[in-house]
């Protein structure tokens, strides 16, 4: 009656058709990897995610190991589950089930007090004992009243669920659902860089790829010799908490931007200075999304947001890229952004000081309605290729754990 797992439900994998069955296997990959990368964060429990055992029985996936703390955690962030439950493997006999039941109440309550309210629910992917889901309902209900007098029974909002799962053989119950982030496996879409400025709103874009399915590599342009050390030590441990959303760490590529900023500054109108930094930013990130496998770039751009987010600048931005731009957050207020960041862990990283380098030589009121005419005849004015090679020959890339 001691046998433990984790029993994953799907979100949007259960809506595959004929490719079901390969987003499963990338989803159990996940669960493996995660699981086994929180345990050894926290100097316990598995060394390889080899040793994380996983199987698919009967449309569900288990992970056989117990569930701590840094394992509910990384539940919370394992894209393609709409939830998850710690559970007790119990023998598919009824007084077996009613005694799982009692210990896993007692269980319960030890760890969160006395409920105000429960309910039994049943399901039965095996007809394997005669009572119907209800009557399994009823006899454990009943008896679980009558055993706790003082919790009620609630069948539309109850406080505590009582879980069962009939199957042949070999039944589990459980008491605990943890929440899922939901979306699609990391790896059932293409490989995508997204662009770290250090603020609010690009983690929190990144996070919104990975929920679609696609792994995200990181770059930042960096202000040097402008902007100090302290931006990239805040950079990366942002890209550490985006990365515990994803099976394998991807790496930080930094692109030296201070030097090429600054020329651009000496020959350019200040009122255009920003939109012509995003272009340049743009043509190199290509350029480095290409090198890595990246089929696109991903921004923490929001409508009107900023000077440089009216749809005219956005048009003039995306016309210097050769790959899409995927905007996340493009119809996020700034509250929404805020409320997303602190649910993902990165809003107390981004609020750090640090300069973002677009701000570098721009002018406080910049051009809300930059035209490509306009863009044109700027760079004109400087050598782009010659900029975009020299800051590509540095680029440094960085292994965050």
């Amino acid at each position: 009656m001691n046998k433990r797992a984790i029993v994953l439900r799907y979100h949007e994998v259960a809506l595959k058709g004929a490719n079901r069955g390969w987003f499963e296997e990338r989803l159990a990959i996940n669960a493996r990897k995660l699981v086994a990368r929180a345990a050894k964060i926290q100097g316990e429990g598995p060394d390889s995610p080899g040793k994380v055992e996983v199987t698919r029985q009967h449309g569900r996936i288990l992970l056989h190991i117990e569930c701590d703390a840094s394992v509910r955690q990384s539940m919370k962030r394992l894209f393609g589950i709409s939830s998850a439950s710690p559970i007790r493997f119990v023998p598919t006999d009824k007084e077996a089930l009613l005694a799982a039941a009692f210990e896993e109440v007692r269980d319960y309550m030890a760890l969160h007090g006395t409920p105000k309210s429960f309910r039994v629910l049943t399901k039965r992917s095996d007809k394997a004992l005669p009572e119907t889901s209800i009557e399994l309902d009823h006899f454990i209900g009943g008896n679980l009243k009558e055993a706790f007098p003082e919790i009620a029974v609630d069948l539309e909002n109850p406080e505590m669920i009582l879980g069962l799962e009939i199957r042949r053989g070999e039944s589990f119950i459980w008491t605990e659902k943890i929440p899922g982030p939901g979306g699609l496996p990391v790896g059932t879409n293409a490989r995508i860089l997204a662009l770290l400025s250090g603020g609010i709103d690009s983690p929190v874009a990144a996070i919104q790829i990975l929920k679609r399915g696609s792994p995200v590599s990181y770059v930042h342009f960096h202000g040097a010799p402008f902007v100090g050390e302290d931006v990239l030590e805040k950079i990366e441990d942002l890209v550490r908490v985006v990365n515990r959303y994803q099976p394998d760490p991807e790496p930080l590529q930094i692109v030296p931007f201070g030097k090429l900023q600054e020329q651009i500054a000496l020959v350019t109108n200040p009122k255009m200075r920003t939109v012509l930094y995003r272009r340049m930013m743009i043509r190199i990130a290509c350029r480095l999304a290409r090198t890595i496998g990246a089929h696109a770039l991903a921004t923490g751009e929001s409508l009107g947001q900023v000077a440089s987010q009216t749809v005219e600048n956005i048009a003039a931005v995306d016309s210097a890229a050769d790959l899409p731009i995927l905007r996340p957050l493009i119809t996020y207020d700034k509250d929404d952004i805020i409320v997303a960041a602190r649910k993902c862990e990165t809003f107390d990283i981004s609020i750090r000081p640090g300069i973002d380098c677009c701000t570098l030589f721009a002018d406080r009121h910049p051009s809300l309605r930059t035209t490509h005419a306009l863009v044109q005849e700027q760079e004109s004015r400087f050598d782009v290729n010659g900029l975009m090679e020299q800051a590509l020959a540095s680029v440094e890339t960085r292994r965050v754990r």
